[in-house]
């Protein structure tokens, strides 16, 4: 886990440069109104590109290649950022989810039907992080809805295109291609391998491709601690107004600060292969399978300082008082509550030592999906063309999550309960322990060799993005003696197991089946109508999902089924294990006292462990910490060190749901003139039905597991009727106007129909156990799917053969969407006593149907080619250039009553990439940028403030030179600047978290013959 420490390097100074010394390459396909990525044949593919442009009838923007495997970018939603209106999120560097125009609600189709990924089986978004970019000849985005587009989701679709033999010159054509590619942080090299074989016979054909890539991303993760794969608010909350500097003054106190190095371990693997034949006159059959499987291990470790789940009134305060620029009044939803006076801080605190540790996670993902189809093409010369088509596809997704936390803080010591320390087996007593248990038990010091001394506070502060530690060169007492806290957590014998965990693993399962056919009767003397479309479709979609979490323990405590194998958690509800009282504790006293579920372990006694000390922050400690690739398989873990472990599900969050659909569609096109265009609807009947597991109470002890008590079924069905018309007016050769309106429905993430009841819980340290903290409910069965339409109006103005420059204006309105609402619910502890804060009663978030909301803006563009204009030395020159405003508006209110934007919606958006092409070298050099987006919205325990991610660029480039007409070398470079991408908590300065990324280059070769 050691890492050479990198150095940031300074953003290039001038955009013109960019466009001067880069190449920004595209090309284009054969669906209409193509904004093209060329990648090879510059000038020609961009001409040809904005010549369909000029004659298309619909909106829809593309990626292609018209090389073999030679996608632009890292992955294709990298590619698919460089066009106008498209949002991508980052995960481990790497480009993943896909908004278009601020919403995440994008369909995904697979040569035109629709897909079914591993990342995506019961959600609305796409994310393309698992499919290798090499095995695709393109993507189309589709903008504006129209009645013949199989998949519709509520922004856009993006249609993913692989290659079929008939795309291949006749005879045979072999391709393949190498590269390894070097990460600034991990200093791994990484390789990648593809290949294709396809034979084309003229009337029949074969094509088999397939490619195998490993990475090793490296991020470092620092600031506000949290565990999630790229961080989040967690478990930050506010103080309690209980400052004494500040009485009744409320602010936020994350629940600890860490410093992580992660890195994110892929395999991912992909294999397409196509039939085509003509079977007779007109006729064409057409079998496509296209499988994906990618195994990903996000691991962490490093420093962490937090407050042991204790106290966030009595951890951190602002460092000297300090305070923001930030203060309000923030009026709680809890019925009768009394307004609380907030303020923001400077990203600058004092803690107290609660807890000083090395943290150590892994969650192992994997994630395989098949795709299957079959089609007939009918096309006999006249009038009306057609297609049959079926298709069939499964996917399957697994995580897998285990962590573990080496303290370095006497246990007793650190804890605000007081006590005399964990009471264990009389195993683990030794000489000079007092034997007070009738069986010999004692209370023992977990780790005689660690800090005792709690008096002191560290100092966390983060100045723009340097980040600094302070307060760890105290010399504090403990058992080695005086030393410094760097030199206690620089001796492994300071450290001891704060707890081991598997927790909400997951198995998603979902399958998709489909029927389809669709005809199209061209009209030759018809003054208007120039053809018709119509279709239909039937389809079945499935989804299984199951959370759970792994129980277990030790022997020695009697193997009383836990989830939470802490120093802090106690054998106490005999109702859940397997042995008698007099196995899980002992008489002192009088009084039976449990035993620890987790006796004292030393970090290195059941794992191998790493030493951390190179981090992008100053002032983090050295420590010893767990290697997180002991996770990377959990469940043989806590098998190896438990015994064998039981699986028990958490009901709230496992599910059913069948989804069928019979859709069809009537779609009249038009030309007259310079007009033409489409007008059509389509018919959607949808049957839906719903499993839910009815969640018992209590949770699971020593957990925040809750069990399954039996399933609620729900069915219901809905027709949607969705009507759609798009104009073009070619008001002169070179100037094109359009208008389109469309409507669209689209299901609701699928845990939002078919979750249940979920129970927080947290420590109190009054009775030093578990309490209730909050009750949600997951899912609402009688949700109703998300609906909208659009409106396009644009206007295109073409300069030359290969330039133009466009103009957008678009309008998203969402009938309604869902939010979260409050309903009050008993709900009691453990112990049976209902401590809700309202008579008992506690107010339960709950998913219910809102209002809507709207996306307005603009999207502007310009694609120039100099040769164009001159045909000087620019001629080899070009770019293209593109800028989105993408304005929300929504119901939701913020802190201070202001609109909330739509989550993940960046206001702002552009693309500058130029580009360079000869006769045997091209170049391009691309930025990207978006403008601050929200994460997640506020709450009461946030005073109502939001996490946002700051705005982000990242600089790409390559090179290719072609050797010869068959070979070709290239460079790419990713995040060449080593970029970073930082959060902060409503204002700017109240920092959260940041995810450091490293550059990428790759160097490889690509061979055609």
């Amino acid at each position: 886990m050691k890492k050479d420490k990198f150095k940031r390097k300074v953003l290039v100074s001038s955009i013109a440069s960019c466009l001067m010394a880069s190449a920004y390459v595209s090309a284009q396909d054969s669906d209409p109104m193509l904004e093209e990525v060329v990648v090879t044949g510059v000038y020609a593919s961009q001409q040809s590109a904005v010549n369909t442009k000029r004659d298309a009838a619909s909106v829809v923007d593309a990626i292609s290649a018209e090389d073999i495997g030679k996608l632009p970018d890292v992955t294709i939603s990298d590619s698919l950022q460089r066009i106008p209106g498209i949002q991508v999120e980052r995960t481990a560097g790497e480009g993943g989810p896909v908004q278009i125009r601020g919403m995440a609600g994008v369909a995904t189709s697979l040569n035109g039907e629709t897909f079914l990924s591993a990342t995506s089986i019961d959600t609305s978004s796409a994310d393309f992080g698992d499919l290798p970019s090499q095995l695709f000849s393109g993507a189309d985005v589709y903008k504006a809805p129209f009645a013949s587009l199989t998949s519709v989701g509520t922004a856009g679709t993006v249609n993913l295109k692989t290659r079929r033999p008939f795309d291949l010159d006749e005879g045979w054509t072999f391709s393949g291609s190498a590269e390894v590619d070097h990460g600034s942080i991990s200093d791994e090299y990484d390789p990648t391998i593809s290949g294709l074989i396809g034979y084309n016979a003229d009337k029949w054909g074969v094509l088999v491709s397939a490619v195998t890539t490993e990475k090793n991303l490296a991020t470092d993760f620092n600031g506000w601690f949290d565990t999630s794969e790229n961080g989040g608010i967690g478990a930050a909350r506010a103080n309690g107004g209980a400052d004494p500097d500040m009485p009744d003054v409320y602010y936020m106190v994350p629940q600890g600060f860490s410093a992580y190095y992660k890195e994110e371990e892929r395999q991912r693997d992909g294999v397409n292969v196509s039939f085509q034949a003509e079977l007779s006159d007109g006729v064409e059959l057409v079998a496509d399978y296209f499988y994906s499987d990618q195994e990903r291990y996000n691991r962490r470790a490093g420093f962490s300082s937090n407050n042991r789940w204790q106290t966030f009134s009595d951890y951190a305060f602002p460092l000297n008082n300090e305070i923001g620029e930030g203060s309000w009044t923030y009026q709680p939803s809890t019925d009768g509550a009394a307004p609380q006076q907030w303020v923001s801080l400077n990203s600058a605190y004092e803690a107290r030592p609660l807890r000083l540790q090395s943290f150590s996670q892994t969650n192992f993902n994997l994630e395989n999906s098949e795709n299957a189809s079959v089609e007939l093409n009918f096309d006999h010369g006249g009038p009306l063309t057609g297609q049959v088509r079926v298709t069939t596809a499964s996917a399957e997704h697994q995580m897998r999550h285990g962590y573990g936390e080496g303290d370095v803080l006497d246990t007793v010591a650190s804890n605000l309960n007081g006590g005399k320390g964990g009471f264990v087996p009389a195993s683990y007593c030794g000489g000079g322990d007092d034997i007070v248990g009738d069986q010999g038990g004692c209370f023992v010091d977990y780790q005689a060799d660690s800090i005792s001394d709690t008096d002191w506070m560290m100092t966390y502060q983060q100045t723009g993005e340097d980040i600094t530690f302070g307060g760890l060169d105290r010399v504090v007492n403990g058992g080695q003696g005086e030393m410094s806290v760097y030199d206690y957590m620089a001796s492994i014998d300071s450290y001891h197991v704060g707890a081991f965990s598997s927790e909400n693993n997951t198995d998603t399962e979902g399958s998709l089946d489909t029927f389809s056919t669709r005809w199209n009767y061209a009209f030759d003397d018809t003054p208007f109508i120039s053809s018709v479309d119509v279709g239909v479709r039937q389809s079945r979609r499935t989804v299984e999902r199951a959370e759970y979490s792994l129980f277990g323990g030790l022997d020695e405590t009697g193997d009383c089924y836990a989830q939470w194998r802490a120093v802090d958690q106690v054998a106490e509800f005999p109702d859940v294990c397997n042995k008698p009282d007099d196995e899980l504790g002992e008489m002192v006293d009088g009084e039976w006292v449990p035993y620890q579920l987790l006796p004292p372990t030393r970090i290195d006694e059941f794992t191998d462990v790493v030493w951390i000390d190179d981090y992008s922050v100053n002032g983090a400690p050295g420590v010893w910490a767990i290697d997180p690739r002991e996770f990377d398989d959990s469940a043989a873990f806590m098998d190896r060190v438990f015994g064998d472990n039981i699986r028990l599900d958490n009901a709230g969050n496992s599910y059913g749901v069948e989804l069928d659909e019979l859709s069809y569609f009537l779609q009249a096109n038009f030309e007259a003139g310079p007009v033409s265009g489409n007008v059509g609807v389509n018919v959607i009947e949808t049957d839906l039905s719903i499993r839910q597991n009815l969640v018992g109470s209590p949770n699971y002890s020593h957990s925040g597991t809750a069990p399954d008590v039996g399933d609620v079924l729900t069915e219901r069905s809905y027709t949607d009727v969705l009507p759609s018309v798009n104009v073009n007016y070619s008001v002169t050769e070179s100037v094109v106007l359009r208008a389109g309106y469309g409507e669209t429905m689209m299901p609701v993430d699928l845990l939002q129909w078919g979750g249940g009841k979920r129970v927080g819980q947290t420590f109190d340290s009054e009775c030093a156990c578990m309490r209730i903290e909050s009750v949600s409910f997951a899912g609402n069965p009688d949700l109703e799917p998300t609906r909208s339409s659009t409106l396009n109006l644009s206007a295109e103005w073409y300069l030359g053969a290969a330039s133009m420059i466009g103009a957008t204006y678009f309008q998203l309105d969402i009938d309604s969407f869902v939010e979260n609402g409050t309903i009050s619910v008993l709900e009691p502890d453990a112990d049976g006593v209902n401590r809700g804060p309202n008579d008992g009663y506690w107010t339960a978030s709950a998913l219910v149907q809102g209002s809507g909301g709207s996306v307005e803006g603009v999207e502007l563009q310009a694609k120039v080619a100099f040769s164009d204009i001159t045909d000087n030395f620019m001629s080899n020159f070009g770019f293209d250039v593109n800028y989105t405003l993408s304005e929300s508006s929504q119901d939701a209110e913020g802190f201070n009553g202001e609109e909330l934007p739509f989550p993940n919606n960046s206001e702002d958006t552009y693309n500058l990439v130029g580009w360079f092409e000869n006769d045997f070298l091209s170049a391009r050099l691309a930025y990207n940028f978006r403008s601050p987006r929200l994460i997640e919205g506020g709450s009461d325990t946030t005073g109502g403030q939001g996490l946002y991610q700051d705005e982000y660029g990242q600089l790409d480039m390559n090179v290719t030179w072609d050797v010869t007409d068959n070979v070709a070398v290239y460079l790419n470079g990713s995040n060449i600047t080593e970029e970073l991408q930082q959060t902060y908590l409503e204002f700017k300065e109240q920092k959260a978290f940041q995810n450091v990324y490293e550059a990428r280059w790759a160097l490889g070769a690509r061979v055609n013959f």
